[in-house]
């Protein structure tokens, strides 16, 4: 069979977390359809630089990226998204021709993507959540419906989903669940959420994030990297890794960004001044849009510590989510408020204290056995953050046999999602031909 598979929901590569559940879910995707042909679906195509062909996605068509910066919602747009969407679907089912007069060319091509597949599969990862006025979240869903009333089988690969502010978005998410044929959640907590809502859906599965599988690029590599930017791993020196986030301008409604770039300064410091170390802030994402570039609170904390010059740095390439992944395996301790910064620092056995922004982070922590180490970003005052990076320092190594003990189990089950979905269409596809 050479099945037409539609990946959707696919952001940005410029968030390496999302490029390494992209390249991870693709693995799995070739390992168990291995002649199948994949289309990605994604608010930035251009970002992808792997050979698979890609299209804009539904989100960027209402909700346009310009080198950095949009304009924000195209409301014309918005209220032509049902019409121009719906009419060629239903044209098709009715008369076998679908009629195309409400619909801009540029939105043809998304359309022609759903209408063509075979099976459609909503990319791994964190987007089915309240923010805002919830129209994000609506076209999160309707990206996943349209699929639906499209008349293709719909496979969720690990999400969390949640927190959800209004009965209406519980409601739709709860509709949504129900027609998918697997729903994968990567963490307790949004499992906890989905049997909350009532989801009548016994297809509903606990793995973890797709993330874990992604291979690294090997520790030499990693070794290689570090040393042309002036660390040396061999020398003895403590090593800190750190992410953050610039929550304040994505999220209106967070007003303590200074508090938190303060608590990160203040654990800077003390982890340079007590254990003579030396810190690495990494860009986890760098775009596409300036108020998700990790750089720009990476830079205002680094201005709190210039007189650490030299012993605090601030890398402001972008790196491959592979090399990341090897970098990270270099450090003895780690501060991550991205969450797959966390996840690529568990994989290589590192301990962890994570800063949380969502719930995604606390989930995947107790995954791993290590919520401990979870810090509310709201609860960032005073010396909470130092604090808890100095008691880590104390019992990192007894952790790092905790993280290590925990990997097996979490590689084995979070390399199961493409099998599942496999399984489950090859039998859904013969029992449509027995049809």
């Amino acid at each position: 069979m050479n099945e037409n598979i539609l990946l959707i929901n696919v952001h940005s590569s410029k968030n390496v977390g999302d490029a390494a559940l992209l390249k991870a879910t693709l693995q799995q995707l070739k390992q168990n359809f291995p002649t199948s042909q994949v289309l990605i679906c994604m608010d930035d195509p251009d970002s992808h630089a792997g050979p698979e062909k890609k299209i804009n996605s539904i989100f960027s068509w209402v909700y346009p990226f310009r080198n950095g910066s949009n304009d924000g919602w195209n409301y014309f747009k918005l209220a032509l998204l049902l019409p121009a969407t719906l009419l060629p679907l239903l044209s098709q089912k009715l008369f076998g021709k679908k009629i195309w007069f409400l619909s801009p060319a540029s939105i043809r091509g998304i359309v022609n993507a759903y209408l063509d597949a075979d099976l459609v599969i909503s990319k791994p990862g964190g987007f089915l959540y309240s923010s805002g006025r919830g129209t994000s979240l609506l076209i999160a869903i309707y990206s996943i419906i349209y699929a639906h009333w499209a008349g293709k089988p719909i496979y969720i690969f690990p999400q969390s989903i949640g927190p959800l502010k209004r009965f209406w978005e519980s409601l739709l998410i709860r509709q949504l669940l129900e027609r998918i044929r697997i729903v994968m959640v990567r963490e307790s907590i949004s499992f906890k959420l989905i049997k909350d809502l009532g989801v009548r859906n016994t297809r509903v599965h606990l793995i973890p994030d797709t993330a874990f599988c992604l291979p690294d690029a090997g520790p030499e590599a990693g070794d290689i990297w570090l040393q042309q930017h002036g660390i040396n791993p061999h020398l003895g020196f403590p090593l800190l890794g750190m992410t953050t986030i610039n929550w304040g301008a994505q999220n209106k409604n967070f007003k303590l960004q200074s508090d938190y770039e303060s608590a990160c300064a203040a654990a800077i410091k003390y982890f340079v001044e007590k254990n003579n170390g030396r810190v690495l802030l990494f860009p986890q994402v760098y775009g596409p849009l300036a108020s998700q570039d990790d750089r720009i609170p990476a830079h205002r904390i680094l201005d709190q510590l210039s007189y650490l010059a030299g012993l605090v740095k601030v890398i402001d390439e972008p790196v491959p989510a592979e090399l990341l992944k090897s970098i990270y395996g270099w450090m003895d301790v780690f501060i991550g408020t991205r969450m797959h910064s966390n996840i690529f620092a568990i994989s290589k056995g590192v301990p962890i204290v994570a800063i949380g922004y969502l719930h995604k982070t606390e989930g995947i922590a107790q995954m791993v056995g290590v919520e401990r180490w979870v810090i509310d970003i709201q609860q960032l005052h005073g010396n909470v953050l130092q604090e808890k990076l100095a008691e880590l320092w104390l019992v990192r190594q007894e952790w790092r046999l905790v993280i290590q003990e925990k990997l097996p189990i979490l590689l084995k089950e979070a390399s199961a999602a493409g099998k599942m979905v496999a399984d489950d269409y090859f039998g859904y596809w013969k029992t449509l031909k027995r049809g």
